[in-house]
């Protein structure tokens, strides 16, 4: 390798890295517009009429990244009175670690107060709010579903949006929440390759100095990318290559890198779910 092709010491092909994290929030959301319109609709008719959601689709799509979009601009606005929660039910598993993150989110303190009476404050708390969204993230992980049902019942105006990998795990959820929750179905579908590769080009723009990736390279981090129908997928790839091509000292991130990087995280096919059952299903295709 030539000196003028060699990176130094000090020198460095990312720019802004942190945009290429699985938790970075783009003020954009391309191919999510719709999702993410129709579902802003139903929290603007609250709270007159609260309509519960459940959002699946395979892992790595923009499920919650929609979620928490629409949920920024809440925050953000001005005008609206409905208040944005949401619980991440991987790491909540049950409603003991649930109330504590609602109570954390809301402010609640939870000393010397068993989880009965913490529950009994997270709920008298929300109904003092104008309305609520209550969103409840890889809600097939939680181990007790039947939580749902108070929140059904005793919250006058709201909105539940359960997001799931799941397509068939309403129709295992126990009969008495389903039949109070009835959600309407709204189906995420992987991004075709064209979405794939704009998506992550995107991404590379703000991430990396400019025109460091060799265009073979990125290719392959976009059909990898594609394949996998995880973005997060291309979003570590990306990041990898970058991280191997400095450690080499090249000022170009090449399809070896790429290899490279691939080997290193040994990527492999994500898999499909089966089919959904619900009260409707809302086709963004």
């Amino acid at each position: 390798m030539h000196s003028e092709d060699m990176l130094k010491d000090e020198e460095s092909l990312f720019t802004s890295p942190g945009i290429l994290d699985i938790d970075y929030l783009p003020r954009l959301m391309p191919f999510r517009e719709e999702q993410q319109k129709y579902l802003a609709s139903i929290i603007e008719r609250l709270p007159s009429l609260g309509t519960n959601i459940l959002i699946h689709g395979p892992p790595g799509i923009g499920k919650t990244a929609c979620i928490r979009w629409i949920f920024r601009e809440l925050r953000e606005s001005e005008s609206s009175e409905t208040v944005p929660i949401l619980i991440n039910c991987w790491k909540d598993t049950d409603l003991q670690k649930m109330v504590l993150s609602l109570c954390g989110q809301l402010g609640i303190n939870t000393s010397y107060r068993n989880p009965d009476e913490l529950f009994s404050l997270v709920i008298h708390m929300l109904k003092s709010f104008g309305s609520v969204v209550l969103a409840f993230d890889e809600i097939d992980r939680t181990s007790d579903q039947t939580f749902l049902y108070q929140f059904v019942e005793e919250l006058p105006h709201k909105c539940l949006f359960l997001i799931s990998t799941k397509r068939d795990w309403l129709a295992r959820l126990d009969t008495r929440v389903r039949s109070r929750l009835i959600p309407e179905m709204i189906e995420f579908r992987p991004y075709d390759m064209e979405q794939t590769r704009r998506i992550l080009e995107e991404r590379k723009k703000h991430a990396f100095v400019q025109n460091v990736w060799e265009r073979d390279a990125f290719e392959i981090v976009a059909a990898k990318c594609y394949g996998n129908g995880d973005i997060r997928t291309g979003l570590a790839l990306l990041k990898a290559s970058g991280l191997a091509a400095e450690h080499a000292a090249s000022r170009k991130i090449k399809t070896e890198h790429v290899k490279e990087a691939i080997k290193k995280l040994d990527l492999k096919p994500s898999g499909q779910d089966i089919a959904p059952a619900g009260r409707k299903l809302t086709d963004f295709s």
